[in-house]
């Protein structure tokens, strides 16, 4: 059937309408108007990334420029906390804050009862090295299988690691004495300053974020939270309660744990779409 005179087939217009448009875009900007972009959603738990990547290469976020960014952040936090701790317990000590340590952990060594040495040694567990390798690694597998990336992980993972190594690199430093009270228990770690097993326990918040990020529950948010607040309070009291940690021991251990987390979700950024959105050029 033929076309009626004077009237160009419908895509002979449609392209001069776009010529058109190309043209005066070029006029106004001096550039050429780009194609236009559709989002396509890729599922998440898609294996195989449109590069050909496989998704446990293309979703891994820590690069050189990241890792520099963990080195000196790490070398900060040592110097800032090694500097605190000296201060406070030895250039100027005796002082208000070590005289507060020491009568607080007389009052608890005091109040010592076949009960709560029991209760104090399942508290101060939570935090214990193979406990807590042992349940953030089987928490870091389960987000790992579950989102198929390396976000939710790292995120729980790598604030244990930051605090672990500015723990042992500040009690190196400071070398501050256990509490002068009868210790319930042996450690291979001479220097109370800062608590590690408080930071460790603090930085399980992490997974409460990670919680709160992925899950709307009420109940569940409650619980993790608890969970979450509950974790630190236990084992200080119990670490305390132990003759292991001065009141500032512990103080220091929570402060460490949080900006542990704050360090290494700047560091991570923001999380990424639980559905990538990538642009795709219209085919021609």
């Amino acid at each position: 059937m033929g076309v009626a005179a004077g009237r160009r087939p419908f895509r002979v217009r449609a392209r001069t309408r776009r010529a058109s448009r190309d043209v005066m875009c070029r006029r106004r900007t001096g550039r050429a108007r780009l194609p236009a972009v559709h989002a396509v959603t890729t599922p998440a738990s898609a294996t195989i990334e449109p590069d050909g990547r496989p998704w446990w290469r293309s979703t891994w976020p820590l690069h050189r420029r990241e890792w520099c960014r963990l080195a000196i952040a790490l070398v900060v936090v040592v110097g800032v906390g090694a500097i605190v701790g000296l201060v406070l317990t030895d250039w100027l000590a005796p002082n208000a804050v070590t005289r507060l340590d020491l009568d607080v952990a007389r009052r608890l060594a005091r109040g010592r009862t076949p009960t709560g040495n029991d209760l104090a040694q399942w508290g101060a567990s939570v935090s214990e090295t193979p406990v807590k390798i042992a349940a953030t690694l089987v928490i870091a597998l389960v987000m790992l299988r579950r989102w198929r990336r390396w976000y939710e992980p790292l995120f729980i993972t790598l604030p244990l690691v930051f605090e672990a190594s500015a723990f042992m690199a500040m009690t190196l430093i400071v070398r501050r004495p256990r509490p002068a009270v009868h210790h319930l228990l042996g450690s291979p770690v001479a220097s109370s300053f800062p608590s590690g097993h408080v930071a460790a326990a603090t930085v399980y918040l992490a997974i409460a974020i990670v919680v709160f990020r992925h899950t709307r529950s009420l109940a569940v948010r409650v619980v993790v939270t608890i969970a979450a607040v509950g974790a630190p309070v236990v084992v200080a009291w119990a670490r305390m309660y132990q003759g292991m940690h001065n009141l500032s021991d512990v103080v220091a251990g929570v402060v460490l744990g949080l900006v542990s987390i704050v360090i290494c979700a700047r560091i991570l950024g923001p999380p990424p779409p639980t559905g990538a959105a990538r642009a795709v050029a219209p085919e021609h």
